[in-house]
Formats: structure tokens, sequence, C-alpha cells
């Protein structure tokens, strides 16, 4: 009798450390950002340009881009999202019309913010896209390229880890570098995608 009930309190104990272990490793209460590859964009007024995934990315004044921040690995327990998107550029800053020869070229940023709930959405976790208008007036590009950067914050659900760097360059199918952080409440990303206006 007590070889019985010694079996089957082992049965039942090794069950139960297994279903203990089976949930501990399921359920994962640690909050993450994600990892990146980088970006690929499409222009809205010239066909040709669309889906380009090259290093020199040529934009036209008046020229709508859309451009796509690739996850590598998606992000856990996050909740409140914020994406901001900026787009740089240069412009002749027109003080005196009557003397064009005092206009100066001035450098130029517009900005583009979405905020979201990461978890809570049923798409709030896909990969942001940022929707920007390259102003009629742009200027040519000069010595330097023009660029438009993403910056994404995010805040936890839960306790934060340290993640690795994440940041993946693939000249072959993306275009820049995201480079995340996570801290203990918080985390986020930094990238930089680079083009040239003509």
């Amino acid at each position: 009798m007590n070889r019985r009930i010694i079996k089957k309190a082992s049965f039942w104990g090794g069950l139960m450390a297994a279903v203990f272990f089976a949930s501990c490793t399921k359920n994962d209460y640690t909050s993450y950002c994600p990892t990146w590859y980088g970006f690929t964009y499409e222009t809205g007024n010239y066909p040709n340009y669309v889906q380009g995934v090259l290093r020199n990315v040529v934009l036209h004044p008046g020229d709508s881009i859309h451009i796509t921040a690739h996850q590598k690995e998606r992000g856990h327990q996050i909740h409140s999202t914020d994406y901001v998107w900026t787009i740089c550029y240069d412009v002749l800053d027109t003080k005196n019309n009557d003397d064009p020869s005092d206009d100066e070229k001035v450098h130029m940023t517009k900005e583009y913010r979405q905020h979201t709930n990461y978890d809570g959405y049923v798409n709030g976790s896909d990969d942001p896209v940022g929707h920007l208008l390259l102003p009629d007036d742009a200027l040519p590009t000069g010595s330097t390229p023009d660029t438009i950067k993403f910056v994404a914050y995010y805040k936890y659900s839960a306790t934060g880890i340290q993640i690795d760097n994440g940041s993946i360059v693939d000249n072959t199918s993306y275009n820049g570098r995201i480079t995340p952080q996570s801290g203990a409440v918080g985390g986020g990303a930094a990238g930089y995608f680079y083009f040239n206006v003509e």
C-alpha cells in the first residue's frame, strides 16, 4: 500500500514539476525593445523609384516618401510607444524679395509623430511606417546627404532587460542603421536614412 502511494506521489510530483517548468519557460515577464534590420522605402510621385533598396536614394522636391523600419525581433511587454520621424532638407530663406542675392540657404526639419500601444493593439507591434513629404522648395543636396531620422520610445509593462545591439546592416535589402537601447523602465531606438535631392 505504501509503495502504491509513493508511486502515485512521485508521478503527480513529477507531473506538477513539469507543468511548473513549462509555465515558467512559456511566460516571459520581462520587457525588452525590438532589434532592427534597417529601412526600406517607397516614393509616391516617381514610380521608377518605388521600393528602392539602393544606397543612393534620390528624391525630387514635392516627393512623398513612405519609410518602413523593419524589426528583426519584436519587443515584449511594452505598452506606450512613440515614433518620431524627422525629415531634414535645405531651402532658401527669402529675406528680401527685391534682392535675391540676399537669400540664404537654411536647414529645415519637419517632424511627424505617431503614438500607439505596442502590446495592446492588434497592429501595435507592426513595423512602423513613416509617411513624409519633401516640400516643393527643397534645394538640391550639397556635399553631404540629407537625412530622415527615426526615433522610437518604449515604456515597459514589466522590468526591462538589456538587449544586444541588434544593429544589422544588410545593404542588399535594407538602408541605414537602427540602434536599440534598453533600460529598466523603458527602451528605444535611433536610426538614420540618407537621401539626395535632385
